[in-house]
């Protein structure tokens, strides 16, 4: 009994055992169940709200979709064989159809141009015969909506065929009508492009042919310009050797024949001499109207003679003595000619026989003027002129008078550039030589002491000799800017130094300056003679107006 109660005893403690461990393993289940439950219900949870979340993106994404294909004007569409056909909304808006409704195959019939709805039809015929997978339509037509708008359609599809054996069509419609009218103006813009191009090749040959004209002008222009120049040269030319030929030996007669006036004479023979002289003032006077109409002049009347003034009749005088003149000529009756007036006005005078010994006279100095002839050999005056101008000082500053048979006003302007104060025609007279010789022998004033005086009285006398220094600097500095211009033979550097040298000059009377600048104002080139002689004044200037304010008292 004792065994028995103890084994019961010790198989209820093993089912107790047993219980406990099988409700433990219970109460984990049920504990894993939960657990698994409320996993699987937040499972749940999320993927509802990633469907809903889904959904929404899907429904914006079509509302996208549909909008981006209304504003492109462009429609899916989609049909399978045996069901109906579908399109996106945005077929709807292109057909112009009202309302929210589906389109059908027979809206997209009835909207078929009429003059397009049978080459339509044909190519969908083909389309759908063609049984042959991934076969493609590319179809362009138009069509009226219901408001009679025109619009043009370009359709894009293709065939697939479903695991049933069912064909499957999709694609997409678009609305090409602004394209269609885009591509219109372009071959519009296109063709009055071409035609505007073949105008301006029009235009550009007509060009060609002008310019070729135009060169063609040109040459002859040039050429009859080449042959005018030439022409006129060669007349000029024979003016001068004329002019020389005729007046060379018409001053002899004519200067003898007043010489011969000089002498003594019975009646007789001064009235003779008087219808001789008559004659030949009249054949100097016909000699002279017609080179002056060759000239291209108006071959005006001689002018009638001029009487003698006062100051004509006073000796010539050069600082109190008689005048020393240089004659340059080679001809033996002019030479005796010249000399003689030379007397008869009260001048001594030295000769040479060309131009090479006039500048070496000149060189040696002592003379107050020189009456240069022209054509001479060896040197022609005009050279012997510029070379003597080139020496400096009162050499190269002495008055030079050309005596010339050339009456050709640009001759005579040429020797001026040249460097000569004045020129004389051939043949000449006394009166004319005492006049140009009185003129060129009377010194004039490089500066007007009134004027100088005036403009230094405007400062305090303890300023003005820092004025004159200024005034000394800027003339030397310009009249060697004017000189390195001339030089150079850079016209605008003597232009702006001749502009600032007379700004100068006429604010401090430097009227000698004032004259020379003014005077060769129009030199188509400069001259070195011109600056020669502006080199000399610039310094006859200063040591004027330097000696004129040391003279003011009031300095």
């Amino acid at each position: 009994m004792t065994d028995a109660m103890a084994e019961m005893a010790a198989a209820m403690a093993l089912l107790e055992r047993r219980l406990k461990r099988a409700e433990a393993a219970r109460a984990e289940a049920e504990e894993l169940l939960e657990r698994r439950s409320r996993e699987l219900d937040r499972s749940n949870r999320d993927l509802r709200s990633r469907e809903e979340q889904l959904v929404a993106q899907l429904d914006i994404g079509n509302r996208n979709l549909l909008q981006a294909q209304r504003l492109g004007g462009i429609a899916s569409f989609y049909g399978v064989e045996g069901d109906r056909f579908r399109a996106s909304e945005a077929l709807t808006d292109i057909l112009g159809l009202a309302g929210d409704r589906d389109v059908t195959v027979a809206d997209v019939a009835t909207a078929l141009h009429p003059l397009d709805r049978e080459r339509t039809v044909a190519v969908q015929a083909a389309f759908f015969a063609d049984r042959a997978p991934g076969s493609e339509l590319q179809h362009e037509c138009r069509i009226l909506r219901p408001d009679r708008t025109l619009r043009w359609l370009r359709w894009s599809a293709r065939r697939e065929w479903s695991g049933d054996g069912r064909s499957i069509i999709s694609g997409t419609v678009q609305d090409i009508t602004a394209q269609r009218a885009a591509q219109r103006r372009g071959k519009a813009l296109q063709l009055v492009s071409q035609r505007a191009l073949q105008r301006l090749a029009r235009a550009d040959a007509l060009l060609a042919e002008r310019v070729v004209e135009l060169e063609q002008s040109a040459a002859a222009l040039a050429a009859s310009h080449a042959r005018t120049q030439a022409a006129n040269e060669a007349k000029n030319q024979f003016l001068a050797r004329m002019s020389h030929k005729v007046r060379t030996p018409m001053n002899g007669l004519l200067g003898m024949m007043e010489l011969l006036a000089h002498s003594q004479l019975d009646p007789a023979q001064a009235q003779q001499l008087r219808l001789a002289r008559a004659a030949g003032d009249e054949l100097r006077a016909l000699i002279d109207e017609i080179i002056d109409i060759a000239d291209g002049g108006s071959g005006a009347a001689p002018a009638p003679p001029v009487a003698s003034s006062e100051s004509d009749q006073q000796p010539l005088l050069v600082a109190g003595r008689r005048p020393r003149i240089l004659v340059a000529e080679d001809i033996e009756t002019n030479q005796i000619v010249l000399t003689s007036m030379l007397d008869s006005i009260g001048c001594d005078h030295q000769v040479v026989g060309n131009g090479a010994l006039a500048l070496a006279a000149a060189r040696l100095g002592g003379i107050d003027a020189i009456l240069m002839d022209i054509q001479m050999p060896i040197m022609d005056g005009a050279e012997a002129t510029r070379q003597i101008r080139q020496l400096g000082g009162a050499a190269g500053a002495v008055p030079i008078i050309g005596v010339t048979a050339q009456a050709i006003q640009s001759e005579r302007d040429a020797l001026k550039q040249a460097g000569m104060n004045e020129c004389l025609a051939k043949p000449i007279t006394v009166p004319q030589l005492l006049r140009v010789l009185r003129a060129a022998l009377t010194p004039t004033p490089v500066i007007n002491a009134t004027s100088f005086l005036a403009a230094m009285a405007a400062l305090p006398a303890n300023r003005r000799a820092g004025l004159f220094d200024q005034v000394a600097r800027d003339l030397g500095q310009l009249g060697e800017e004017f000189c390195a211009g001339t030089a150079a033979g850079d016209a605008e550097a003597v232009r702006r130094a001749r502009h600032s040298l007379v700004g100068v000059a006429g604010n401090f009377g430097v009227d000698g300056l004032t004259t020379l600048l003014e005077a060769s104002r129009d030199e188509a080139r400069p001259d070195p003679a011109t600056a020669v002689r502006l080199s000399a004044l610039v310094a006859e200037a200063i040591a004027q107006g330097r000696a004129l304010l040391l003279a003011d008292p009031a300095a």
